[in-house]
């Protein structure tokens, strides 16, 4: 049975434990918190927790692209247009909670299946460049603790 390479094993454990460190980071909020938006700031709590789930599958679709083809054109999309068009102000944040967690684990679990040489093979991102499988599991750990940040500051927290 496949495993996760030794070299990716740290980022893959954080990549895993994302949807847990969020919950984390939103343990305690109410209403009130998840919908302020502070001075200076065009996002609220809410809004980051939808962008992680629609941000989430287009990462699982850029994943297996990649897994999948010949160095495919990997998607990209407008976060701040994403926001308005897809009324992140009316979602619920934990229907999205639960959608970015399934996201993730399912991408994880077939990682788990994947060949060691899998996490080298490559897409293209227009805008970016190439892309590994292993590079595209560190940015969306990344993607994860940046948001973590936003949230704890979003929260009058400090980092």
């Amino acid at each position: 049975m496949p495993r996760i390479p030794d070299a990716h094993a740290d980022v893959f454990d954080r990549f895993v434990r994302g949807p847990a460190l969020v919950r984390e980071a939103l343990a305690g909020t109410g209403p009130a918190t998840l919908n302020r938006r502070p001075p200076g700031q065009d996002w609220s709590m809410r809004d980051v927790v939808i962008h992680l789930a629609d941000s989430e599958l287009v990462a699982a679709i850029r994943l297996r692209l990649v897994l999948a083809g010949d160095e495919p054109e990997l998607p990209v999309y407008d976060a701040d247009l994403w926001k308005r068009k897809l009324l992140y102000i009316f979602r619920d944040p934990e229907a999205a909670m639960s959608g970015f967690q399934q996201a993730r684990y399912g991408t994880a679990e077939l990682l788990r299946e994947c060949a060691p040489d899998a996490w080298e093979r490559t897409g293209n991102h227009p805008q970016i460049g190439p892309l590994t499988v292993a590079d595209l599991v560190a940015r969306g750990a990344d993607h994860v603790d940046e948001h973590i940040a936003q949230l704890r500051a979003l929260r009058g927290e400090s980092a």
